[in-house]
């Protein structure tokens, strides 16, 4: 059980990235926002991993050819929006940037995508598959929430700096994604 904890808390830590992000960045991220994001990255790590084992087995290779091209795009895009967005607006509280469903699932997926590999190692687990993929999903959320909050303090703490800063992480996690999968790291 202890591994596929493990599994769970590495796998959320992009999500992780992101919630921080999403904390410090949007005007309207109150608390149904932080659930619903959370609960978002918790199922969509979880289901991921069951993806890869139940469907995309033999399709695997071809996935893992282009997923890190995928985040490094995704992440890279917002990071630099936001990077932007902290030396065009004044006051955070009032740059009118809005969480929208659309943001959620470019996100979801942007940090879920390396987690259909995942679904290789399902049968190695000491967990049936379908208990393993219940347990990352609960990992990610429950991450997610913490990170959310970070993220929320954070932003009124620091003002366009954090905004900046999650923008960076965002395109350092990207890079890092990138990096790994090519090899050079």
């Amino acid at each position: 059980m202890i591994e596929v904890i493990l599994l769970g808390i590495a796998l959320s830590m992009d999500a992780l990235a992101v919630s921080i992000a999403n904390g410090i960045k949007y005007s309207n991220y109150g608390r149904k926002e932080m659930f619903l994001s959370s609960l978002s990255f918790g199922v969509f790590q979880g289901l991921m991993p069951l993806l890869g084992y139940l469907v995309f087995l033999p399709f695997i290779s071809y996935v893992e050819k282009i997923d890190h091209w995928l985040v490094f795009i995704i992440l890279g895009y917002i990071g630099f929006g936001m990077i932007k967005d902290s030396f065009e607006k004044d006051d955070l509280s009032e740059s009118g940037e809005m969480f929208s469903f659309k943001i959620l699932m470019a996100e979801s997926v942007a940090t879920a995508i390396d987690a259909l590999s995942v679904g290789i190692a399902l049968p190695a687990l000491p967990l049936n598959p379908y208990l393993s993929c219940l347990v990352i999903c609960m990992c990610t959320f429950i991450i997610c929430l913490i990170g959310h909050g970070l993220g929320k303090q954070l932003g009124m703490l620091l003002k366009n700096k954090a905004l900046a800063l999650g923008g960076i992480i965002l395109i350092l996690i990207g890079l890092k994604t990138l990096i790994e999968h090519l090899g050079i790291l």
